[in-house]
Parts: C-alpha cells; sequence; structure tokens
C-alpha cells in the first residue's frame, strides 16, 4: 500500500481530515501506535497518537526514524506552525475523530478474514464475468451478469452515446429501462457531458482493498433532481471505448462493487474493442467503395452493384448522394493541437454519429467516411420512396448537426445534399452536385450550412467559371459589384446591403426602406450612387441582372465589405 492509498480510505470510509499529503508514492508497511516503549516504530509505518498537542520535536522525531506520516485522533484544532513544519519534513498528517476504533485503522493491513475473502470473490466476479463474454449479444450478457452482482440496474453507453445495453438484478428490464429513460429524459451522456445545467458532479476514485495490493475505479457520480447515479469509463480515462452507467439506488458502493466494476470493465472494453475493430474494418471497406465510385473507377454499373449489396445497400434503382464535411477542419486542428491518434478517433466519431442518424429514417443506405467528411449515399425503400428521399435528406442534416453539437461542442459541420439520380452509372455525379452544393453553401452561408444542389440556381454555373477560370469571375466581378465594395470598405456606407435588399424586394423601394428603416428617399439616393459607380441602372432589366450575378460572384469570392456599416451615406 501507498500513503495516497491510506489517506484515501481514511478520509471516505472513517471520516479523517487530510491536513498536508506527505509524499503520497511512499510506501507504508503498517500502523504504529505511539507508546512509551523502544523500538515501537519502524521504517515506513505511520504513527498513530492521541497526544493532546502536536508539537514539533515529535513529529521531526517520528520523522526521523523513516515514518511516512501521522494519524492524529484528536477534536482539537491542529496548530498552523504543526502544519507548517509537517510539510517542511514532507510527512503526511491527518486527523482522526477520537470515537472511530482503533481496530478499524489497523484492519486494513490485515492479511487475512476479510481482505483474503475479497481475493477470492474477486477471482468469482472476474470468472463468472468472462464466461459471459464473447458470441452473439455478448454485451447484453455482460450487462445482465453485472446487473446480478452489483445488485443495481446498469446501462452500457458507447463512445459517441450510444447506449448498447442494459441489465437489471431482477432479471427483468423494467430496472434497466427506468435507468435508459431517466439517461434519455435529462439527455444525460458521458461521452458529451452533462447536458442538463442542475447536474452536480462529484469527481473520485473507489478502492478495495486485497492483500498486498489495491484494486480502484474512476468513478463520476450525477445528481439530477430527484435521481442519483453514476458512471465510470471503460478502457482508458483519455479515450474511453465506452462508459458504464449504475445506479446508485440510495447507497454508496462497496468492496465487492469495486471489485465486480474494476472486472466489468475490463470485460466489457475487450467487447467493445472487438466492435470496434468491426466497424473500423467495414468503414475501410466503405471508404473504398466511395472512393471508387466518387472518382467514377468501380468498373461495370453491375460489379458497383454487387459490391453495394455486399455493404448492405441496394443501389439499383439509383440514389441520393450527401457530404458530411468539417467546417474549416485545419483551423479547427490548430486549435486544438491534436495528436494523430486523436485526430482519428475524432473522424470515428463524426461516422458514427452519422451512421447512428442515418439508420433512425434510412434503411437502404451506404456510408463511407473520408479525410474531414462523411459520404452517404440514400437509396429508395418502402419506407422511404424515391419522392421523399429529398425531404428526409435535409430532416437528416438537421438531425446530424443537432448531434455532432451535442457531442462535439466546438465542432460544427455543413452538408452538401446532391440530386437523386435514377441512373447507378451517375452516382458519381450525384456526389460532385453534393459537393457543389456544399462549397457554395460555405461561401454564401458560412459554416453550419445545409445546402442542396437545385437551391444552388445561377450559383453553380459561376461557381462552375470560378473553378474553371478564376480569372474571368473576378474580371466580372471588377466590372459590376466591385466598386460598390470598395466604396462601402472605405466610406462604411450600406451600399451593398441595400442593393440586395432592393433585388430582394423584386425592385420595391417602399418595401426595401421599411425593411431597412430608411426613408424611400435615401433608398433612391443610394441606388443612384450605385448607378454612378458601376454604370449599372437598376431601373433596366439588362444591368439589374448583372447586378444581381455581380453579388453572386462576390458571395463566392468572399469578397463582402471589410468595415461595419454606418447607415452614413457620402
Amino acid at each position: 500500500m501507498i500513503l495516497k492509498e491510506l489517506f484515501n480510505t481514511l478520509t471516505e470510509e472513517l471520516g479523517a481530515q487530510r491536513l498536508t499529503p506527505g509524499e503520497p508514492g511512499r510506501p507504508v508497511n503498517g500502523l504504529a501506535v505511539d507508546e512509551e516503549a523502544d523500538g515501537w516504530l519502524a521504517s515506513d509505518e505511520v504513527v498513530v497518537t492521541s497526544r493532546k498537542t502536536l508539537d514539533i520535536r515529535f513529529l521531526a522525531a517520528v520523522a526521523q526514524e523513516g515514518a511516512p506520516a501521522v494519524v492524529w485522533r484528536s477534536r482539537s484544532e491542529t496548530s498552523e506552525e504543526a502544519v507548517r513544519h509537517a510539510e517542511e519534513l514532507s510527512l503526511g498528517l491527518l486527523v482522526v475523530p477520537p470515537g472511530v476504533p482503533l481496530r478499524a485503522m489497523l484492519s486494513l493491513f490485515a492479511q487475512n478474514g476479510e481482505g483474503s475473502e475479497l481475493l477470492r470473490y474477486s477471482h468469482e466476479a472476474a470468472r463468472a464475468l468472462i464466461e459471459s463474454a464473447g458470441g452473439e449479444g455478448s454485451t447484453s450478457k455482460l450487462a445482465d451478469k453485472l446487473a446480478g452482482l452489483l445488485g443495481r440496474s446498469v446501462v452500457v453507453e458507447d463512445s459517441v452515446g450510444r447506449l448498447l445495453a442494459g441489465g437489471d438484478p431482477a432479471k427483468g428490464k423494467s430496472g434497466s429501462q427506468a435507468l435508459i429513460s431517466t439517461l434519455e429524459t435529462h439527455e444525460l451522456r458521458a461521452s458529451r457531458g452533462s447536458g442538463v445545467e442542475e447536474t452536480r458532479r462529484d469527481r473520485r476514485d473507489r478502492y478495495a482493498r486485497l492483500p498486498n495490493s489495491f484494486l480502484s475505479v474512476p468513478v463520476e457520480r450525477w445528481r439530477v433532481a430527484e435521481t442519483e447515479l453514476f458512471w465510470t469509463p471503460i478502457g482508458s480515462t483519455r479515450l474511453p471505448a465506452g462508459y458504464l452507467w449504475v445506479d446508485f439506488a440510495g447507497h454508496p458502493l462497496g468492496p465487492e462493487d469495486v471489485v465486480v466494476l474494476y472486472w466489468a470493465t475490463r470485460a466489457l472494453e475487450a467487447e467493445l474493442g472487438k466492435e470496434r475493430v468491426r466497424l473500423e474494418t467495414e468503414l475501410g471497406v466503405r471508404g473504398d467503395f466511395v472512393d471508387d465510385v466518387i472518382s467514377g473507377h468501380h468498373g461495370s454499373v453491375d460489379l458497383l452493384l454487387q459490391r453495394a449489396r455486399y455493404l448492405g445497400a441496394n443501389l439499383s434503382s439509383g440514389a441520393l448522394t450527401v457530404v458530411v464535411d468539417i467546417d474549416n477542419f485545419a483551423g479547427y486542428l490548430g486549435r486544438r493541437r491534436m495528436k494523430e491518434s486523436a485526430i482519428q478517433e475524432l473522424k470515428k466519431r463524426l461516422a458514427d454519429a452519422v451512421r447512428i442518424q442515418t439508420r433512425t429514417l434510412f434503411s437502404n443506405y451506404l456510408l463511407g467516411p473520408r479525410s474531414d467528411n462523411v459520404i452517404l449515399f440514400l437509396g429508395p425503400s418502402d419506407d422511404v420512396p424515391a419522392g421523399e428521399i429529398m425531404e428526409k435528406a435535409l430532416n437528416l442534416a438537421s438531425l446530424v448537426q443537432r448531434y455532432v453539437k451535442g457531442l462535439l461542442p466546438d465542432l460544427t459541420i455543413s452538408v452538401g445534399i446532391g440530386r437523386f439520380k435514377t441512373d447507378p452509372a451517375l452516382l458519381s455525379d450525384a456526389y460532385t452536385e453534393a459537393e457543389v452544393a456544399l462549397e457554395i453553401g460555405n461561401r454564401i452561408s458560412g459554416p453550419s450550412s445545409i445546402s442542396t444542389f437545385e437551391q444552388t440556381g445561377t450559383y453553380k454555373l459561376l461557381f462552375r467559371v470560378l473553378q474553371d477560370d478564376p480569372e474571368e469571375l473576378e474580371s466580372f466581378y471588377a466590372e459590376t459589384l466591385g466598386p460598390v465594395v470598395s466604396y462601402d470598405s472605405r466610406y462604411g456606407t450600406e451600399l451593398v446591403q441595400t442593393l440586395v435588399t432592393f433585388l430582394g424586394n423584386d425592385g420595391s423601394t417602399a418595401k426595401t426602406a421599411a425593411e431597412l428603416f430608411a426613408h424611400r428617399h435615401t433608398i433612391r439616393y443610394r441606388l443612384e450612387r450605385i448607378r454612378e459607380l458601376t454604370h449599372l441602372d437598376v431601373d433596366k432589366s439588362e444591368d439589374r441582372e448583372r447586378l444581381t450575378l455581380g453579388i453572386k460572384a462576390m458571395q463566392l469570392l468572399g469578397r463582402a465589405p471589410e468595415k461595419p456599416s454606418s447607415f452614413v451615406d457620402r
């Protein structure tokens, strides 16, 4: 045992108060009761004393003999001088109420009795849980076995917030369903924080003493309304494979519970790890397929459809393509300074999030992850005919955005949606359309945009000009709206906003004035100023069309006025 473990046990179980930590990693061989006899204290023994006061000479003497700490059984206040001297000596100092029996402290080092019984229980629990692992539905079997051993309801959550399985000690599902209902009602997920403002967290470690060793599990306890429950990470606390929720049920964890949780998290880590490997392999195969589809290197259409069927999707009647993209991924990584392992985990979590939401709306789909986005091919089915796919796709885009915001609050995604293609040979074109919609949506609306190819209108024509001949689009912008943007940037005027509003109101000066809270004469003055700068008259249909395209070119090129508007015309 080390000093930190002893102090944690004394504070949690016996109500002790720690004043100085000492050297937490120092070994502790036992407790020595303060007495007059020679040789009462050996090296690495913690001193237990009931002296009326702690004088500095006593502290210096026990430190010199090699004691790592002093446990003072007293109700008196410890002097600041004694605390300071203990810190200078690197001596741990703990105060225990005098009513705590001495045998309760001495029993911490018992080599037989409770420790041996707990060790046997540990072996039995490990064997029972291992026997439940492996095979079909092993996560559910483990949850049921665990609930029986703990006598509490449990729920297993994976790393992206899915509730995979529940167990109830009564061998029914009422208890686990009640726990699942609590988690769903209050939107509680260990993977993404509580989501409930009044939730209080109490993070601590729980220990079980075995002969010559300790087992420990990290526990985070949450109280919501009248419900108290806790969770422990499955696997690494930095990147858990999942989380185990347990109904607190009004009574604290005992040593036997800690032993069961210790082995349960290891068994569940192995099961979730196997599922993770399977999913990663499947995602890799899907990613290869998607790369072949969007590049057009998939061979014959029959081979394409055969590979799609192998991956669980029927694309023979065509599909609609959706691209889910992380906004400014390079900037996000620069801010977070993430290691490669964390970057790969982030990409997996995004793919998992998209898959979770997609399967709630679609039964016929194929998903493939790429570098910083996820590609979806949504095919028609009995539940979602071809005519309803676009509407469902828009709904899916909103669901994914909300889910990712809850899972990764500081990350945003945009979604581009192509047109439904009835010919599977045109799936690469469907992807291109979704990419164009995504890019245009980002340029026009910024992060968190949802755009469809059908909505892009003339933007897609200008975008193709931007891709094929950017200088041509720059030249057109300079001939149309460029001077107006420069004027607004220099003088802080609102000519661009006025023009956009005027054109959006079908050339109505009255509607434009009302929307901008300005006088009609002011609107006409601004429009006249635009005519002077561009030599284009908004009252002429051809000039108005050129100005409309100029606005779209400005948006695609990202050339909005730099200075904030001031409602002052010059």
